[in-house]
């Protein structure tokens, strides 16, 4: 019995490592580093915006993508064989599917420099949505 309550805690704690999620922080910074570009460099590094808009005399383009991903399920049964008790039971923890948004708006001026920039949605989906700026 001792040898089970050390195995489950072991395991629960190593799911909840693997769970680690990116900080909105990471996304802010990755974001603020296409800062002025050209907006064509980003269409063409983030592909075809999902909209365009313009509001007040600003532009924007934006991003909008969903995933549908199947989280990791982790199983615990208890059963027994001869004796008084006999079958099992079992459970199934932290599976199923979990739709991950991420819309981000990019603003920029009359000459196409990137003014500004913000997301909103989940930050693992931004963090995939979202490309690592490479030139300078």
């Amino acid at each position: 019995m001792r040898l089970f309550q050390l195995l489950t805690i072991t395991t629960v704690t190593a799911i909840t490592a693997g769970c680690a999620s990116i900080k909105p922080a990471e996304i802010d910074s990755k974001l603020n580093a296409w800062q002025g570009s050209n907006i064509n460099t980003v269409i063409q590094t983030w592909g075809v915006p999902t909209a365009d808009r313009e509001i007040n005399n600003q532009k924007y383009a934006e991003w909008n993508t969903r995933e549908i991903k199947n989280r990791p399920s982790f199983n615990v049964g208890v059963g027994g064989f001869g004796g008084n008790f006999f079958g099992s039971i079992g459970t199934t923890l932290f599976g199923g599917k979990k739709d991950l948004y991420c819309t981000v708006q990019v603003g920029y001026n009359d000459q196409g420099i990137v003014t500004h920039a913000n997301w909103s949605g989940d930050p693992d989906a931004c963090d995939s949505a979202i490309p690592e700026r490479t030139e300078a």
